[in-house]
């Protein structure tokens, strides 16, 4: 059943991007506008299953400039008390679900979820509907890992689930793949694929530096380190701001900017009033548009506890901004190393490469090659149209 893609011509394919209804922010929630994009302009048709819950609404806006929009009734495991324990016995809703798609008559269902244990209801839909279907999972760290409540009953409710589950599943990176079929106790239908981001052309980022460096009234001479993502204890914030204090006592021409959301921000602000750093350490909400920051900064500062492919980093290397990251992060990605980011484990050996800007430099333009060659959006459309004709042979 579905479609597939001969050698001399790509054939189309009515595609159902589907959102287990976790936000419209998360990095999660941007690989499916990215995603869509990416194969609408390769002439797929897209379709984008979106719940109704008014935390998607920023999402459907976004993406209804490429796809058929159709939001629907479904309540997400995030708002569940008793979270896996609903989905997993929820079978009418699925049943229901699974009409719904059945009457969208796509070729292929794509689900997308943000962790193991969200969307399992979704799962047990798309078994039901004999279309061909993959799903997406990008974090692949277990309930026990993360700490929640209840986590045995979780990870057992999970693993069920995602083993019952006929299609192929994905990791965003081998890493978090090898772990998902740990998990799965060596289920072989597992992929990896990275997720991409959009390579911006360079030829006025000068321009556009300048006049974002003035926006936020950083000097010629200053150095502006980023933070992007939600402003949650995940991304690890107080570490960051933690990190920028030491950067500005060994180099007082630098400015610290968070980019981005979220329960974090009075804890934040509270510290930046009571070091008194308020003129060197600021945050600006969450932008739509981050291109023009990247352009602006000279570092992207990135301390997040756990991840399955940062999106922030990628944006930034494709940005042709150098990274400090954790080597934690290095061992889970291992196309990161000493040539295309810095770490931040090592404070003084980072430190004294700040001081050199030909080092950044170095860095940067590795990283932009590295986003050219591993983490473009064509590269994973293409391997998205790989797993999407071994779908339909199944």
């Amino acid at each position: 059943m579905g479609a597939c893609f001969p050698n001399s011509r790509r054939a189309q394919m009515k595609i159902l991007l589907v959102s287990s209804g976790s936000g419209s922010r998360g990095g999660g929630e941007i690989f499916l506008d990215y995603l869509g994009e990416g194969l609408a302009e390769r002439g797929h048709e897209v379709l984008m299953w979106i719940p109704a819950h008014q935390r998607m609404d920023e999402l459907a806006q976004r993406v209804s400039r490429f796809a058929r929009v159709i939001r629907a009734d479904y309540c997400s495991v995030y708002d569940y008390r008793t979270r896996t324990i609903a989905t997993a016995l929820n079978w009418r809703t699925s049943h229901r679900i699974a009409e719904q798609w059945r009457e969208l008559r796509p070729d292929v269902i794509h689900l997308n979820k943000q962790n193991l244990e969200d969307g399992l209801d979704l799962l047990r839909a798309a078994d039901q509907c004999t279309i061909p279907n993959v799903c997406t999972i990008h974090l692949t760290q277990t309930a026990r890992y993360l700490g929640a409540r209840i986590a045995s009953l979780r990870d057992w409710i999970a693993r069920n689930a995602l083993k019952s589950y006929s299609g192929i599943l994905v990791a965003v990176q081998e890493t978090r793949g090898a772990a998902l079929r740990k998990f799965l106790d060596g289920k072989t239908n597992t992929r990896a694929i990275l997720n991409g981001v959009p390579i911006p052309d360079l030829n006025d980022v000068n321009v556009v530096r300048m006049a974002k460096r003035r926006e936020l009234n950083i000097g010629d001479a200053d150095m502006l380190v980023l933070g992007v993502g939600r402003l949650v204890e995940q991304k690890r914030p107080d570490l960051f701001l933690k990190i920028a204090s030491e950067i500005y006592q060994h180099l007082p021409a630098s400015k610290f900017v968070w980019i981005g959301d979220g329960n974090f921000a009075s804890r934040w602000d509270e510290w930046v009033k009571r070091e008194g750093l308020a003129a060197v350490i600021s945050r600006v909400g969450w932008q739509s548009e981050v291109n023009s920051f990247l352009f602006a900064g000279d570092l992207l500062l990135h301390v997040a506890r756990y991840e399955g492919l940062p999106l922030a980093v990628a944006e930034a290397m494709a940005a042709k901004l150098a990274c400090a990251v954790t080597r934690d992060l290095a061992q889970e990605l291992p196309l990161l190393d000493e040539n295309n980011v810095l770490f931040v484990d090592d404070l003084p050996r980072l430190l004294k490469k700040l001081e050199d800007p030909t080092t950044l430099k170095a860095i940067a333009a590795q990283a932009r090659a590295l986003a050219e060659k591993e983490l473009s959006i064509g590269k994973m459309v293409k391997s998205y149209e790989r797993v999407y004709t071994d779908a339909s042979k199944t």
